[in-house]
């Protein structure tokens, strides 16, 4: 079975790894230049470091990734509303870490060192027989295969090509991305602070802490403050002193600071005749709730057990089982991640301070409830 991945992102990225290990043909499509500017940290729950197991790279990433250990919620003026002991929920499941992109991205690719990845090119049609797909790409060449994974983010192309365009689930706000290094912060606690039009999160890595500053697009993003790190720094000193060692770290000019819109995306469906959702393209996260790389790392290990257990002949067939095991499990995260974002995301002042008064009574659990049921259920 011939296999053609559109996007080397996590999901990609981990189904050629996986494909790869059982001596299944793949080729990878990814129109980003390189993976020089892989743009973000992320976290990983034992949901997703399993199928690190899975390929013999578990002891990699905890070389590359920092744990977490506890994660502490303060209101908008820096003061501790409450911290959680992530081990108790968490450990008994597996390790969970952080880590910046490109280096999953690079952990991941050295399980697929010799599978075809062709950067700078992305499919921008394709074409679906009985028995084959065949793909246009970017570059004006062609190729064909048995089965096409579009794997290709949350604005997929080939999420368009099967069901046609469809709105994101925009939430209006936005977030600046950077990393501390040499910080005197603990280094395995989550910290956030919650504000009124404004939020704030440190998250373990290797060797420092990833910085998240979000507030309303209309404020803080780039058509609001163009590349003017200061007009970002004065938003957020309502912080207060308590977040000042982060704000200095932030160029004045923000330059190449990653920009995230915090939007997020679910398809109907996740497949249809040969070709396959995968990832973002299928079901897109907020990063509320930090389980956007694990679902992926999922779905990949889920989609190569199903086309393990078959042929071309009987794809249709793999591909709605895929969809049945997947679907409403990544739905019900996603859920999570909306439910919490909506809790973040306040910017009345008012109700800002009522929900920091629920927070005071807040369990891990309530604020994570599905994830937390999720870790005990199978794939």
């Amino acid at each position: 079975m011939k296999i053609i991945i559109a996007g080397a992102g996590i999901g990609g990225m981990a189904l050629a790894a996986l494909l790869h290990q059982r001596g299944v043909t793949a080729e990878l499509y990814e129109r980003a230049p390189n993976f020089d500017h892989s743009g973000y940290m992320l976290g990983l729950y034992p949901v997703g470091t399993r199928v690190l197991h899975g390929l013999d790279l578990m002891e990699d990433f905890l070389a590359a990734s920092e744990s977490m250990a506890t994660y502490t919620v303060c209101n908008g003026h820096g003061q501790e509303i409450h911290t959680y002991a992530l081990g108790e929920m968490l450990d008994q499941f597996g390790y969970s870490g952080g880590i910046m992109r490109g280096e999953l991205l690079a952990l991941l690719r050295t399980r697929c060192a010799d599978v075809p990845l062709h950067f700078g090119t992305s499919v921008t049609d394709f074409e679906e027989t009985k028995d084959r797909v065949t793909v246009r790409l970017s570059d004006g060449t062609e190729n064909a295969c048995d089965l096409l994974v579009g794997a290709d983010g949350i604005h997929s192309a080939v999420r368009r090509k099967l069901f046609g365009e469809a709105p994101d689930h925009d939430t209006g706000w936005g977030c600046w991305v950077w990393v501390v290094r040499n910080t005197k912060r603990p280094p395995t606690a989550v910290r956030e602070n919650w504000g009124a039009g404004r939020f704030l999160g440190v998250y373990p890595i290797k060797g420092g802490l990833g910085v998240v500053a979000a507030g309303p697009t209309r404020m803080v993003g780039p058509d609001a403050v163009g590349r003017d790190g200061r007009k970002v720094k004065a938003h957020f000193s309502a912080l207060g002193s308590s977040v000042a060692d982060l704000m200095a770290v932030l160029p004045d000019d923000l330059g190449d600071t990653f920009w995230w819109k915090l939007s997020d995306f679910r398809s109907k469906e996740w497949g249809k005749g040969r070709v396959a959702l995968l990832g973002d393209a299928a079901c897109a996260f907020l990063p509320t709730a930090g389980v956007g790389a694990s679902m992926a790392l999922e779905s990949a290990a889920v989609l190569d057990d199903e086309l393990g257990r078959t042929d071309a002949r009987f794809l249709a067939g793999a591909l709605a089982r895929y969809e049945s095991r997947r679907k409403p499990r990544a739905e019900t995260f996603q859920e999570d991640s909306r439910r919490l974002g909506s809790m973040m995301m306040i910017e009345s002042v008012e109700l800002s301070w009522g929900r920091d008064q629920l927070m005071k009574f807040y369990t891990l659990d309530m604020l994570a409830k599905n994830i937390a049921q999720s870790l005990a259920k199978p794939i």
